[in-house]
């Protein structure tokens, strides 16, 4: 799920919509940190899904408005010349919570492989934290991956439609995919910060 290689022609159809966040004031930072509210929505969505089953429709249109929060905040700050340092800090920050909050429930609903989606969790965090630690150390920033995070945002979506659908058994292979997705995407991220750096 490259959502990277085609973020610049997903910007212009968000053209209109960065245009009105300029006129109207909004700061980068607010949508940056907005992944934050938005990603304990889905969580909370998961958490209730046993007792309300329908709850989990609101997963896809929150994973939705963090890719599309995503996609506007660095934007809008290019747009307004208001790029700054603890934009950084917040985003890689507010991304790994969002991560956390949105990921973490489904290892506490009936159905799911509460082990392997701990893990696939743990394991995501590590492969950006690999990403990070690359570009620290003076090479490029990968966002490469089979789950990368527009990867892991459209398998939960998937998997919380397919609840619905199928019922709590439709959880069992989260775990194990989001496990094998988030290591293999990590080995990907050593293999090339490893080449970035020799």
């Amino acid at each position: 799920m490259d959502l990277y290689r085609i973020k610049p022609a997903l910007l212009r159809g968000l053209d209109p919509l960065l245009a009105w966040l300029e006129r109207a004031g909004v700061r980068p930072d607010v949508l940056t940190l907005a992944a934050i509210p938005v990603g304990a929505v889905a969580g909370v969505a998961v958490l209730v899904s046993p007792s309300a089953p329908l709850a989990l429709l609101l997963v896809p249109v929150a994973v939705a408005a963090r890719l599309i929060l995503n996609l506007l905040d660095g934007a809008l700050a290019r747009r307004t010349g208001t790029i700054h340092a603890r934009g950084e800090l917040y985003n890689e920050v507010g991304d790994r919570i969002a991560d956390v909050l949105m990921l973490t429930p489904v290892a506490f609903v009936p159905g799911a492989h509460q082990a392997t989606v701990l893990l696939g969790v743990t394991v995501a965090v590590l492969a950006s934290f690999t990403s990070v630690a690359t570009k620290a150390a003076g090479g490029t920033r990968s966002y490469r991956g089979i789950l990368s995070k527009p990867g892991r945002m459209v398998l939960l979506s998937v998997a919380a439609i397919a609840v619905v659908i199928v019922g709590p058994e439709a959880w069992g292979p989260f775990g194990p995919l989001l496990l094998i997705g988030t290591s293999l995407t990590l080995l990907e991220r050593v293999v090339f910060g490893n080449r970035e750096l020799t």
